[in-house]
């Protein structure tokens, strides 16, 4: 299918403090001029993670920030295509300011990572009316010129610590916009398969059998799939296939023995 060669506008709000970039935009609507609105701030006073995780995020050296976007016929069984479309467009932009590195990958469901490290992660958001996404918000964390890291997260790592240079944060988000419509343009046109297969093909881990943790205890897997609905799909070393959604099976790391027992999410 050809792609929609619609132009979409995007307008951007900063500010220097908020509690969350979610919270402030959840509550503004789009103009009917804006295909998608976002919002950047200097400061989190409640930056969250998956979870119950905190982002920390030193006040002005990284880019934070949630995009608003209505999309087009998007089944709210299939909502979690859209969390693939804002990681693919993160990590591509990524990838290219740090020299198209292969070590920036996707980690499932929508963390970016550099090698065994977390550069960037996701919270997203979703409105429904009857079987369809209405609303859709998606807030981004990107380790940009962050130099240390002072809680307990076991490996975060900044841009700026990779490439041993200070990065422009309006260009990137600039950039990261402009991606971001590019994949949406997909979506308009209903063709989701270019962005599966692009989220499958710089999927972390996305080759190789490696170390993961259950409720069972300890294991080992190859990828297998993302399912629709974004469950992650294994498959044993004894060639059973496992299903898991978020939070139910965790990465082990290669790190010392001291740390060996260390897992992340």
């Amino acid at each position: 299918m050809e792609i929609s060669q619609t132009v979409f506008k995007y307008d951007v709000k900063k500010l220097d403090v908020t509690d969350s970039t979610n919270n402030w935009l959840r509550h503004i609507p789009l103009m009917p001029d804006v295909d998608f609105l976002f919002v950047t701030t200097e400061y989190q006073t409640a930056g969250k993670g998956q979870g119950n995780n905190r982002w920390e995020s030193e006040r002005g050296k990284n880019l934070l920030f949630s995009v608003k976007c209505l999309p087009w016929r998007v089944k709210a069984s299939q909502q979690y295509l859209l969390l693939q479309t804002v990681a693919v467009a993160v990590c591509l932009v990524l990838r290219r300011q740090l020299c198209d590195s292969d070590k920036c990958r996707i980690k499932w469901p929508n963390d970016i990572y550099y090698g065994d490290k977390k550069l960037s992660g996701t919270l997203s958001e979703c409105t429904l009316r009857n079987a369809y996404v209405n609303e859709f918000v998606a807030g981004v964390g990107i380790n940009v010129n962050q130099l240390s890291f002072l809680s307990d997260a076991p490996n975060p790592v900044s841009m700026a610590q990779i490439a041993e240079h200070d990065f422009d944060r309006n260009l990137l988000l600039d950039e990261i916009a402009k991606e971001l419509a590019y994949w949406f343009k997909y979506i308009t046109n209903e063709d989701y398969n270019p962005i599966i297969n692009k989220y499958q093909e710089i999927m972390y881990r996305r080759t190789g059998m490696h170390r993961y943790y259950d409720k069972y205890g300890e294991f080992e897997a190859t990828y297998e799939d993302i399912l629709p609905n974004g469950h992650l799909v294994l498959r044993r070393n004894d060639g059973t296939l496992s299903e898991y959604e978020f939070k139910e099976v965790k990465y082990i790391f290669k790190t010392t023995e001291k740390m060996r027992k260390r897992v992340i999410m």
